[in-house]
C-alpha cells in the first residue's frame, strides 16, 4: 500500500477522533518490542502498557540549535513545557510515517523520507499524574542547512497541541538535562541524552568541518585554539577581593569552549554620546561562535594578561580604530555570562565590559563615520550605528532576534543601559554648559 495513502487515511482517522484521542488504536508491545495486541489509547494509558512513540528533533545546523515547541496548557501530560515534536504511533503505522504526520500536524513542516535520519530506539518508563507510562521511542533527527524561520515559515498549526515555537542551542538543552530544568520535557531513560547529544554534536561538527574556511589566517591554522587562557576556578570568589585563589591552572582556548570552562574575556562598546547610539559589528557568517550576528568587539584575555590591553587590541584589530589608547577606554563593570554560542558550545566567561566614548578630546574629536572603519577580514563583515533605545528593545524582545547576540544576564543589560544613559545625560549637560559660556 502506498505510504502517502496510509498517511492520508490516518489523518482522516485522527480528525475523526480529535475530540477523544483515547479512542485511537495503538499496538501494545512485549518487553522485546514485539507487537502482541492492539488496545485503545485510553486503555494503554490506564494499564501502563508498552507502546510505540516517536521523537523528532529539528536541527538548525548553522546555529547549532534545535526547534522546540511549547506544549499547550490543556495537555494531559507535560502541559506548558518545552519539547521536540513527539507523538504516538498508531497501530500498523511505521514510526517514520508517524513522525511525518506529527511534524506536519503540529508545525506545518513536510520533508521527504531521506531527510529523516533514524538515530536510535530507547525504552522509556516514568510516572505522571499517577499513571505509569511505558514507551518504546524511535528518535529521528532532521538536520537542515537552511532551516525554516520563526514567524515566517514556522507557526503552530494546532494551538490545542502547541502554542509557541522557538530555537534553542544544543548547549542550552544539555544544561536543561544537567540541571533537570522543570520547563523542559526530559526523557527519563539515562542513555537518551547521552546518545542524542553525541549524535547532534557529531552532525554539527561535520557541518562546520565541511564549510569553506573564510576566517582569519590565524584561525584557519588553528593557532587561536592553542592560546592559553586563565581557567577560573570558583567564580563565586570573584566578589571576594581577599581571596586570591580564583585563577587555577591554564587551559587552551579550544578546550575552554569544548569543555565549557570558565575563562576571562572583554567586551568593548563604541558609544556615540552625542547621538545616544552604539556602534555594532556583524560577525562573519562563517565564524563558528555567534556567526553572522551583531555584537560589540570582543576578545579573550590570554593567560596572565590584564583586561585593558586586551580590550584595546580587540577594538583596534576588529574595526581598525588604530589611534585608541588605554586612556580612551572606561571600565564599567564585570559580569558572568553563560550561553550557547551557536557553534556547538556552551560558553562560560567572566567578562570585563569597557566603553570607548566618542567624540572625545584625546583621539576622536568627531564621531567616526561608517566608511572610515577598517574591518578585519574574516572576522567582521559590517558595522552600523544603532540607537540605544532600539538595542534595548531588541535585547528585551521575546524571543530575541536571531541575528543579534543577546546576553541572558539581567545584570549585564541593567548596568549597561543605565551607564550609557548616564553618559548621554552628562554629555548633554556639558554641551548646555558650553553654550551658556559656563565651565564644566
Amino acid at each position: 500500500m502506498n505510504s502517502w495513502f496510509r498517511i492520508d487515511s490516518y489523518l482522516i482517522f485522527a480528525i475523526q477522533v480529535k475530540e477523544d484521542k483515547d479512542h485511537e488504536i495503538l499496538d501494545t508491545l512485549d518487553t522485546e518490542g514485539t507487537c502482541v495486541f492492539t488496545r485503545s489509547r485510553g486503555a494503554v494509558a490506564e494499564k501502563g502498557l508498552w507502546h510505540r512513540y516517536v521523537h523528532v528533533w529539528m536541527l538548525n545546523l548553522p546555529d547549532s540549535s534545535l526547534l522546540m515547541q511549547l506544549r499547550a496548557p490543556e495537555k494531559k501530560r507535560f502541559a506548558g513545557m518545552w519539547s521536540c515534536t513527539t507523538g504516538f504511533v498508531m497501530s500498523g503505522l511505521p514510526s517514520l510515517e508517524a513522525s511525518k504526520l506529527h511534524l506536519d500536524r503540529e508545525c506545518g513542516l513536510r520533508y521527504e523520507d531521506h531527510m529523516y535520519e533514524f538515530v536510535f530506539s530507547c525504552k522509556n518508563m516514568y510516572v505522571i499524574n499517577g499513571e505509569e507510562v511505558r514507551q518504546l521511542i524511535d528518535v529521528y533527527v532532521i538536520a537542515l542547512k537552511h532551516p525554516p524561520e520563526l514567524d515566517k515559515d514556522l507557526v503552530p498549526q494546532d494551538i490545542k497541541e502547541v502554542t509557541e515555537l522557538k530555537y534553542i542551542g544544543i548547549g542550552e538543552l544539555e544544561q536543561a538535562y544537567k540541571n533537570q530544568d522543570p520547563n523542559f520535557v526530559l526523557t527519563a531513560a539515562p542513555e537518551y541524552p547521552r546518545r542524542l547529544f553525541h549524535f547532534l554534536h557529531k552532525k554539527t561538527r561535520i557541518y562546520w568541518e565541511m564549510l569553506p574556511k573564510i576566517d582569519s589566517d590565524e584561525e584557519r591554522h588553528n593557532k587561536k585554539g592553542q592560546q592559553l587562557l586563565d581557567r577560573i576556578g570558583d567564580v563565586s570568589m570573584l566578589r571576594k577581593a581577599q581571596d586570591l585563589g580564583v585563577i587555577v591552572e591554564p587551559c587552551k582556548r579550544i578546550d575552554a569552549y569544548s569543555e565549557s570552562v570558565w575563562h576571562r574575556a572583554v567586551h568593548v562598546w563604541v558609544f556615540d554620546a552625542e547621538n545616544c547610539r552604539l556602534l555594532i559589528q556583524k560577525r562573519s557568517p562563517k565564524k563558528r561562535h555567534f556567526g553572522g550576528k551583531w555584537n560589540c568587539s570582543t576578545g579573550h584575555i590570554k593567560m596572565g594578561d590584564p583586561a585593558l590591553p586586551t580590550a584595546v587590541k580587540s577594538v583596534k584589530d576588529d574595526i581598525g580604530l588604530t589611534d585608541v589608547s588605554e586612556n580612551d577606554l572606561d571600565y564599567i563593570f564585570q559580569t558572568l555570562i553563560e550561553m550557547d554560542t551557536g557553534g556547538d558550545c556552551f560558553v562560560k566567561q567572566v567578562v570585563d565590559v569597557f566603553v570607548l566614548e566618542v567624540p572625545n578630546q584625546a583621539t576622536y574629536t568627531a564621531v567616526p563615520e561608517i566608511e572610515n572603519f577598517s574591518l578585519a577580514r574574516g572576522e567582521v563583515d559590517r558595522v552600523a550605528y544603532i540607537e540605544l533605545d532600539q538595542l534595548r528593545k531588541i535585547w528585551e524582545a521575546t524571543p530575541p532576534p536571531p541575528d543579534y547576540v543577546v546576553f541572558p544576564s539581567d545584570d549585564y543589560s541593567t548596568r549597561f543601559f543605565f551607564n550609557l544613559r548616564q553618559r548621554h545625560k552628562k554629555y548633554q549637560e556639558k554641551l548646555a554648559a558650553e553654550e551658556e559660556g559656563g565651565e564644566v
